[in-house]
């Protein structure tokens, strides 16, 4: 009955989302009485699939697993653009996506992506390139239904960890590890039986060497418990899981979702969206940023759904430490009706006790003349005062590309581009040389079918010009890596429950001990 439910509310993956607004949300038959609101758990920053609002006394939301698309076999067609950092990867007429972004240690890149035909079965699909973005080699996931990677980190000797989705006979997210020759040392499937599905968003290594992945599950009933953090060991080991944001212990929460995680100095921070309400109608609730902050023992110290009182709606996508007692995230804010699926860039100022410091609006005209529904996704440092975002920028209501802005914590905005025909995902990394590699989606002459579009800039958003000396990939490996597939059967499975699976606490008293952090570290350093 549960298999015939999520059927039902699967939404097709890879069809172009548009801003909705209250006339065009669709609801399904509830057999509980009330109404279903199904969202995509994939939400892409480009356009807007979410409501703004909605009643939860007579309605509940649930996020969906998209169907999976898969390829053919087509030919990969790197492309270089003259001496300018800029590089194609693609199967032509295909739906190439990325996922995810890493720097590799030998100054390569790593991209966690994602290739599909219509009305097909998928790969997910892991490329590495030189420090110039030249292919060197490429892997599919091969597996007899369809396993996608969608986040990624990697650990001090070449190890990459990917956090990924089975769309098997549920969709369960899953973790593989590649040791430094790219070849698979182990997979671990999560089977969580109190839920519907589940999906990771994003994933890290803590200080003590553990692989920590945020991940949503859905339990299509009052959605108790939504965000979770998934403990693993570097040889696969589920060590603990917990929920944090629990509706148990925060019930005016009604649909909850974690983007990004992040360890900022001794505390742990989660940052995303949730639906919540206004204290005088607790049943209808708005689409908020959302901060989660989390202990060094993972102990939740604090939610935040973001400028309540001041009437904010929207979403945070990414955050970044100002000092050690500031973090600033930034997302969007939808604009007050009429103009209600318009959205605007935001800049949030919480901080460690996650008590609110202020926000600030960056309005369209003064990112680039003309410009209507923007907000900033990923955010990096250019120097101590001054950032640079990947961000949806351009002059329509909704569906514009992506660009980068660089401003300062004022909401001054210094200089933006626009990159046309890009869509999707959004993936930036700051380079060891202090520059930007982005990757993202981008339309090919169709404008329908996409291509991985990969790019390096600096802080004046002009194109990087390629290295011209030699440097040594994959050191790590006695011989060259070649192109291939990654037979993803085999897979161990984890099956727990809630009360079954450990918590952190649970975990640490198992030790013997409970770890003691030291700042800085080493704790002599003056």
């Amino acid at each position: 009955m549960k298999k015939l439910i999520l059927i039902q509310l699967i939404l097709i993956f890879l069809i172009p989302l548009r801003a909705q607004t209250q006339e065009n949300i669709f609801y399904t038959p509830d057999p509980n009485g009330k109404k279903i609101l199904t969202v995509s758990a994939r939400q892409m920053p480009a356009n807007q699939s979410l409501p703004l609002e909605y009643d939860a006394s007579n309605t509940r939301m649930v996020a969906t697993m998209p169907s999976p698309m898969n390829e053919t076999g087509d030919t990969l067609l790197p492309v270089n653009t003259g001496q300018r950092w800029s590089t194609t990867f693609g199967s032509h007429n295909h739906y190439d996506e990325v996922y995810d972004l890493l720097e590799d240690y030998d100054k390569g890149y790593y991209i966690v992506g994602w290739d599909a035909i219509a009305n097909g079965n998928g790969k997910g699909w892991d490329i590495k390139t030189d420090i110039n973005g030249t292919l060197l080699y490429d892997k599919r996931l091969v597996y007899t239904g369809v396993r996608v990677g969608v986040a990624a980190c990697q650990d001090s000797i070449g190890n990459k960890y990917i956090a990924g989705i089975d769309f098997g006979e549920i969709a369960w997210p899953f973790l593989i590890k590649f040791n430094p020759c790219g070849e698979k040392a182990w997979c671990s499937l999560l089977k969580h039986w109190d839920f519907l599905l589940g999906s990771p968003s994003d994933i890290i290594i803590n200080d003590e060497g553990n692989i920590i992945v945020l991940t949503r599950f859905e339990d299509g009933n009052q959605q108790i418990n939504q965000i979770f953090l998934l403990c693993y060991s570097p040889d696969g080991e589920l060590l603990w899981s917990k929920p944090y944001a629990s509706k148990t212990e925060h019930p005016l929460i009604a649909f909850s979702y974690g983007t990004k995680l992040y360890h900022f100095g001794e505390d742990y921070i989660i940052s995303g969206y949730c639906y919540y309400p206004y204290p005088d109608n607790p049943n209808h609730v708005w689409l908020r940023p959302f901060f989660i902050g989390i202990d060094g023992l993972f102990n939740e110290k604090w939610i935040l759904p973001f400028g309540v009182t001041d009437s904010v709606v929207g979403q945070a996508y990414s955050a970044i430490p100002l000092n050690d007692s500031v973090i600033m995230g930034v997302g969007s804010k939808f604009r007050d009706y009429p103009n209600a699926s318009i959205r605007n860039s935001l800049m949030m100022f919480i901080n460690h006790e996650g008590q609110e410091l202020g926000y600030k609006r960056i309005w369209g005209d003064s990112i680039i003349p003309g410009t209507m529904d923007n907000l900033m996704v990923e955010i990096e440092s250019v120097d101590d005062s001054i950032f640079l975002a990947t961000a949806v920028i351009g002059p329509l209501t909704t569906g514009n590309p992506f660009g980068e802005i660089v401003f300062d914590t004022s909401g001054h905005v210094y200089r933006a581009q626009s990159r046309p025909n890009t869509r999707g995902m959004s993936n930036m990394i700051k380079t060891f040389d202090g520059k930007y590699v982005i990757a993202c989606t981008v339309n090919e002459n169709d404008m329908n079918h996409t291509d991985i579009y990969m790019y390096k800039i600096n802080a004046n958003l002009e194109q990087d010009t390629l290295y011209t000396q030699n440097f040594v990939y994959d050191s790590l490996c006695p011989g060259p890596i070649v192109s291939g597939d990654i037979d993803m059967t085999n897979c161990t499975v984890v099956q727990v429950s809630i009360d079954e699976a450990p918590t952190p606490e649970e975990y640490y008293k198992s030790l013997g001990a409970i770890p003691v952090k030291a700042y800085p570290n080493p704790a002599d350093e003056f």
